[in-house]
């Protein structure tokens, strides 16, 4: 199939393909995530530490949710990125939608219950948390989507899809958080925009949609989205506790500064992401000649270029930075600002090695990962008595959490599991 038709190009991994992939993303992911800046600027601003700070922990709550959407995306950019047949790619969007909306409603029912002990443990009303839930539609159907979006290498549909989420998020947003709505505005925002994203996501593949369905097969899918589900899993915890803790240890004021902080941390992770998605088809082609480590080398070199500026930034400016995003309100967290940025840096890393890993196949000892869950909350509760003191062993956490990550991957894939996915069979 021809490069002009949006499939996946066959052949040898060139660093040009990767750096030309990162590129699109990185336009297109950096303008959404200035955008989701802004937005989280403006709601900083616009409701208040403590407002601001119930905000952040239902966005804590929606990354931790987001573990099953990131989980499908992973496992399906990879199989489509060997499906060069646009009609079982339709049949496999098809599948992909209908288990989606149906693990959506029964992940809608468990998040509606335990909404009333969550609520009251962050001292969040119920009807907030429960107007949250419509942002499942982000969790169950769009990286449906986005994942075939992913692994076709259809890297501006990608990025444009994201884009129209954020504005959608600003319009909606802002302008209800403006007329009075508070923070029922900011997540009707969030929750709407979400669910304008997935009608969006048609867009891009419309041709798909229109080839008549060929039956396709996806063997050993389940058993490669396990790992793909722990890992994920893993790395979302790591992304989310902080916030979710300090908000339950912290006083209202004062967890709204350490969300502005981490939030600046984030920003790390937000911005590199275009790295390791556009990397993640480029290593998953290049497994079959055995070259997916120059994938990896070249991924790790993007990240150091893009993360060295930023953190430099961190450490020279962190109160003018503090200022800009919050007002002065949120000053005091400033403090804060480095052990954060240094935590998601390491995150962005963690995530590196571990994408790889699992674009190349199957990852052996995967589930030691997720007992630094645990640890982590376990090192959180215990050096507490600071945000400062909490930042940095948010950071020191992350630290091990690299290592660990680091040493799974260099013990590469399952022997006797092929790196990429068999043959689907029409």
């Amino acid at each position: 199939m021809a490069a002009g038709s949006g499939a996946p190009l066959r052949g040898r991994f060139s660093p040009s393909g990767l750096l030309g992939g990162s590129a699109l993303l990185l336009v297109t992911l950096n303008l959404a995530s200035a955008l989701h800046f802004v937005f989280h600027i403006a709601m900083a601003r616009l409701l208040g530490p403590a407002g601001y700070g119930a905000v952040a922990a239902l966005l804590a709550i929606l990354y931790v949710l987001n573990v099953f959407a990131e989980t499908v995306q992973t496992v399906l950019a990879r199989y489509t990125a060997h499906e060069p047949d646009p009609g079982r790619l339709h049949d496999l969007l098809r599948r992909g939608l209908r288990k989606g909306g149906r693990a959506m409603l029964g992940l809608a029912a468990v998040y509606l219950l335990a909404a009333l002990p969550l609520g009251r443990w962050l001292r969040i009303p119920y009807p907030l948390m429960a107007l949250f839930g419509l942002s499942l539609v982000g969790v169950g159907l769009l990286p449906v989507h986005r994942g075939a979006l992913q692994g076709w290498k259809r890297f501006g549909g990608l990025g444009m899809n994201m884009i129209w989420e954020v504005l959608a998020k600003l319009a909606i947003g802002i302008g209800l958080v403006w007329l009075g709505a508070g923070e029922y505005g900011a997540v009707a925002g969030i929750s709407l925009s979400l669910c304008l994203a997935f009608a969006f996501s048609y867009l891009p593949l419309r041709d798909i949609y229109r080839t008549p369905v060929a039956p396709a097969e996806a063997p050993d899918i389940y058993r490669y989205s396990l790992p793909v589900f722990g890992v994920t899993a893993t790395v979302m915890g790591f992304y989310s506790l902080d916030v979710l803790l300090a908000r339950a240890f912290f006083p209202d004021a004062v967890a709204g500064g350490y969300a502005v902080a981490s939030f600046l941390g984030k920003s790390i992770l937000l911005g590199t992401a275009a790295v390791t998605k556009a990397a993640f088809p480029h290593a998953a082609e290049a497994a079959r000649s055995g070259r997916s480590r120059h994938v990896l080398a070249g991924t790790l070199g993007l990240l150091a270029l893009c993360v060295a500026p930023v953190l430099a930034l961190f450490y020279l400016f962190p109160e003018p930075l503090m200022r800009a995003v919050g007002g002065r309100s949120y000053q005091g967290a400033a403090d804060l600002v480095l052990p954060l940025g240094i935590a998601m840096s390491l995150m962005a890393f963690s995530n590196a090695f571990l994408l790889y890993r699992l674009s190349t196949g199957r990852m052996r000892f995967w589930g030691v990962l997720s007992l630094l869950v645990p640890i982590e909350a376990a090192a959180l509760t215990i050096f507490r008595g600071s945000t400062v003191e909490f930042a940095w062993t948010v950071a020191g956490m992350n630290g091990v959490f690299l290592a660990a990550s680091m040493a799974v991957a260099a013990r590469g894939a399952i022997p006797g599991r092929p790196s990429i996915p068999p043959r689907h069979i029409p």
